[in-house]
């Protein structure tokens, strides 16, 4: 008895005020990362190597206090990841452009700094080999960017049927959706169970900040 009130006194110390409340929450992680910790791809789906990359990214994000969403750049010539990104919306600040596939994009055209645009004979929307993963099918502020970055190949894990917009990309303006014409984007190929891992962590988290 003494030892759990030792420990109680210490939860409160830690976390004054909401502790009853953080430690279902914190629970619920670590349910999810020991989830994802003991997942094996399965050679059966062709896509589950890189699924398992993107909920990974997505777990460290809902560590941090953002969104369980998580994205990486293939090079689908070698099988190499090129870049890796997460949502970032609310660590180490609030930035309101920050999800995931934002966060990948910037970090992979930051360290490229390709150049040309306008007269240059030079195309910096080529990407060649290059595979977009995504953990959640993305928003339409999300999938306009991937489709002006150049990227022609894009599979996500988890549907959003409210807030995703690659099922619905005939809806996009006549331009955006001109642009991407041609393009492959749609849901990846991953096992059932991995599917479900990157829902769950998507709707662990899912547009909190609506409900307030």
């Amino acid at each position: 008895m003494r030892r759990f009130t030792l420990t109680m006194l210490l939860l409160l110390a830690l976390v004054p005020g909401s502790w009853a409340k953080d430690v279902p929450l914190q629970n619920r992680i670590a349910e999810l990362e020991a989830r994802i910790g003991a997942y094996v791809p399965d050679p059966q789906y062709r896509d589950d190597v890189f699924g398992l990359i993107v909920v990974k990214e997505a777990i460290t994000s809902l560590k941090a206090g953002s969104g369980g969403i998580g994205a990486c750049l293939v090079d689908a010539a070698t099988g190499e990841v090129v870049e890796r990104g997460r949502n970032r919306q609310y660590d180490p600040y609030f930035r309101s452009d920050l999800h995931a596939e934002m966060d990948l994009l910037n970090r992979y055209e930051d360290r490229l700094r390709k150049q040309g645009g306008g007269n240059s004979v030079n195309d910096p929307r080529r990407c060649d080999n290059l595979v977009l993963f995504t953990s959640t099918e993305p928003c339409p502020m999300c999938l306009t960017r991937i489709i002006n970055s150049g990227i022609q190949r894009m599979y996500y894990l988890n549907p959003d049927p409210h807030g995703g917009m690659v099922a619905r990309q005939e809806q996009l303006p006549p331009f955006w959706r001109d642009f991407a014409a041609g393009r492959d984007f749609r849901q990846a190929e991953c096992s059932p169970e991995l599917l479900k891992i990157a829902a769950d962590l998507f709707h662990h988290s899912m547009r909190n900040f609506t409900k307030k």
